[in-house]
């Protein structure tokens, strides 16, 4: 059995892409929905369970949700081939898509060197907007933002909190994908949410020739791609919910009224200022991958 891991900053695109590849035959996903009780990311935030919410306390939360291969041990890679194991999953792919194991590659690949890692990026501007309504006190969300941060904590996080949530959001989609792009090398594909709404079946093939699988793929249709949104304003309820409701792929009628306004143009050029240079070296590597 092959395992394959998505990794990305959440809002990016991991669950769209998750959703496609659970529609393959050779495929399963047995930790939904992104694995906290089997990473011991529990609670999301602040975890305690093992292994991970316990490495996560032995740092005191200092490098919030970030591993290296220092932190790993034997046990808690016993510890999770057994969750594995358990999972008793026939299918020749095992997936989990978790966006905390982004700032966890060298940890991941030392627990399980064979794995293979596609990671998925999504253009600053849109990527922040969506992290934005997490923080609007009306979204009536599962979890919300715990002492002003909500999404994953790179190590540098505390430093980063801020009451302007733009600038915040931003420096975390920075941290985020800096770390991605220092541990490049451990990474069997990137992609931009962009080409994975334009070309989701070229994506889905070459994620499960990465695991030497035949693959057969289950035909998805084009996306829409909402990373212009930001323009004129979007509802609070995430465009992944829709689809699920749904159990399909198509939302190009969708009719939302606007609940979160648009970026202003102060906003975006602030978002841009910050991030543009990382999204060049982003969008350069992901060239290399194709």
């Amino acid at each position: 059995m092959k395992l394959l891991f998505i990794l990305g900053m959440q809002k990016s695109g991991t669950s769209l892409l998750n959703r496609m590849l659970m529609q393959q035959s050779q495929i399963n996903n047995p930790f939904l929905p992104e694995g906290k009780f089997f990473w011991g990311d529990n609670p999301p935030f602040t975890p305690v369970d093992e292994p991970c919410g316990k490495l996560y306390q032995s740092h005191t939360g200092k490098k919030g949700h970030s591993l290296d291969e220092s932190d790993f041990n034997i046990d808690d890679q016993n510890l999770l081939i057994r969750r594995i194991e358990a999972a008793n999953v026939s299918e020749p792919i095992l997936m989990n898509k978790n966006p905390y194991n982004s700032v966890r590659i060298k940890w991941l690949k030392s627990i399980f060197p064979n794995c293979k890692i596609v990671v998925i990026y999504r253009n600053p501007i849109a990527n922040v907007y969506s992290l934005l309504k997490k923080y609007d006190n009306s979204n009536n969300q599962k979890v919300g933002p715990e002492d002003g941060w909500w999404g994953i904590k790179p190590k540098n996080w505390q430093s980063l909190l801020s009451d302007n949530k733009v600038s915040q959001c931003s420096h975390q989609w920075l941290s985020v994908n800096n770390q991605i792009l220092q541990d490049i090398d451990d990474v069997d594909l990137l992609l931009s949410y962009s080409r994975l709404c334009l070309s989701p079946n070229d994506i889905i093939n070459k994620v499960i020739s990465l695991c030497n699988i035949d693959s057969n793929v289950s035909n998805i249709p084009k996306c829409k791609n909402f990373n212009k949104e930001y323009l004129v304003g979007s509802r609070l309820l995430s465009k992944n919910t829709e689809l699920r409701k749904t159990n399909s792929f198509e939302i190009n009628n969708l009719k939302e009224t606007i609940e979160f306004p648009p970026l202003s143009s102060n906003e975006v050029n602030e978002i841009n200022h910050i991030t543009q240079n990382k999204l060049k070296q982003l969008n350069k590597t992901e060239k290399k991958f194709f």
